[in-house]
């Protein structure tokens, strides 16, 4: 068995349709025989991963499958292992950079968060 990084294309839709387009890019790894057996499975599971659900403003948001657009056998996975890298040219820089941030102090603070979660069962 081998797996495969299987890159699926979603769009977001949003009640009647009204609205801004959105694409949903997504990896996922698929564990199979061989190319054709991840490219079957990630073709089953791709109707799936996200069940529809109703929005704050009582629409429904459902993700309408495009199409699997990459399958990439990989080796077993190390400590450290590269899975994906994104190339950004951003206009603004500084923007750019603020966002990184406060992605990065958001995660700190979620990683604590979760950490003393689990300190309550130490006791």
């Amino acid at each position: 068995m081998k797996w495969f990084l299987v890159r699926y294309i979603y769009e977001i839709v949003c009640g009647d349709g009204n609205y801004k387009p959105q694409f949903d890019e997504q990896l996922r790894l698929m564990f199979a025989i061989d190319s054709n057996e991840a490219f079957f499975k990630a073709e089953l599971a791709a109707e799936n991963f996200h069940p529809p659900f109703e929005n704050c403003h009582g629409e429904v948001v459902t993700w309408k499958f495009i199409c699997i657009a990459d399958l990439h056998e990989i080796q077993t996975p190390e400590d450290g292992t590269e899975i994906a890298s994104i190339m950004h040219e951003p206009i603004d820089v500084a923007v750019f950079l603020d966002q990184v941030e406060k992605r990065q102090v958001f995660l700190k603070e979620r990683i604590q968060l979760t950490t003393k979660e689990l300190d309550c069962f130490d006791n």
